[in-house]
């Protein structure tokens, strides 16, 4: 009996030492693609962004705001923090973050869409989030998303029945590259890619769309403008183009930026909205309704850089 519990403890702790070894192999491997949302998460916990102006967002903000052209226009040093897919929770969550190893920024380019204020109840790419997963602000955002205690607490079960993550880290570790792997220039990339309708097609066949702010979301948001306010951080508010039918099939889209108005005028930080520019009217600028494409965003970046310019003129 006793030779049995011998093996039995044996067993268990190689077995416990081997989860940790491929918990941490994998890790290393997913932040060694050093590509997408991997990219900006490595730059921002190992310290290399320290940019004074910060652009933070949806997918909206990384493929629309350029930030060489920021810095050539304004002769500044910035960075934009987009994430696809999710709203101002993980947003705010990846700021919080980007503070916490980066230097204070002096500017904060937000955008401000239908999108921003609503909550998303599924965990989106969520292979980004693994290797930094025991971050304290980003495990109690994820446990609202599908993450179980599970995943934090025992090792490498956060790679369970996800093969498509396990290979990514495999073929970090191993150097391998493809075609998918897209580095991003300061957080951003252009996407030469042309319109395609198809989205768009089937939503105008249905129902006009009623976005649902999540007032807790909300209350988050104002919460982040008073923190700016209070720590001399300066904010825009952008709501950056969107192809005009899309807008028109928003029913309740003035009553979202009546949201944006009032922190506007709450905080005296301004609210750029583009949602009626001309170049919402091309498609020849957008991949879809939602999104510029990368002649679109470098037309629409020179813009906003300009009226960011003219914002920060001081008055005379």
């Amino acid at each position: 009996m006793k030779l049995f519990l011998t093996k039995v403890s044996l067993f268990s702790v190689l077995l416990t030492a081997g989860a940790f070894v491929v918990d941490f192999a994998l890790g290393e491997g997913i932040k060694k693609t050093d590509s997408g949302e991997i990219q900006v998460w490595n730059d921002i916990f190992n310290s290399r962004i320290n940019s004074d102006v910060i652009v933070s967002g949806n997918s909206r903000a990384w493929v629309h705001i350029s930030p060489e052209i920021l810095d050539t226009v304004l002769n500044v040093n910035s960075y934009n923090l987009g994430i696809d897919g999710y709203p101002f929770n993980m947003q705010h969550v990846r700021f919080k973050i980007f503070e916490k190893y980066n230097a204070k920024p002096k500017l904060v380019v937000q955008n401000a869409d239908f999108n921003t204020l609503h909550r998303r109840k599924e965990t989106f790419n969520r292979y980004q989030f693994l290797p930094y997963i025991h971050e304290e602000e980003l495990k109690k955002e994820l446990k609202k998303t599908g993450f179980s205690d599970f995943q934090f607490r025992i090792p490498a079960l956060k790679y369970h029945s996800d093969i498509q993550t396990v290979y990514v880290g495999l073929k970090g570790l191993t150097g391998f590259r493809t075609n998918s792997y897209v580095r991003r220039y300061k957080g951003y990339v252009g996407q030469e890619v042309d319109w395609d309708g198809t989205a768009l097609d089937k939503v105008l066949s249905k129902d006009s769309i009623v976005v649902t702010p999540d007032p807790e979301i909300v209350c988050l948001f104002d919460s982040f403008l008073e923190y700016c306010k209070g720590n001399d951080i300066r904010v825009i508010l952008v709501f950056t183009p969107l192809y005009f039918k899309a807008t028109e099939h928003t029913k309740n889209g003035d009553e979202i930026k009546n949201i944006y108005r009032s922190f506007s005028e709450k905080y005296d930080f301004p609210f750029l909205d583009y949602s009626d520019d001309p170049i919402c009217r091309d498609t020849a600028y957008f991949y879809n309704a939602m999104h510029l494409n990368k002649k679109g965003s470098e037309l629409f970046s020179l813009k906003l850089a300009g009226d960011i310019k003219a914002l920060l003129q001081p008055v005379k």
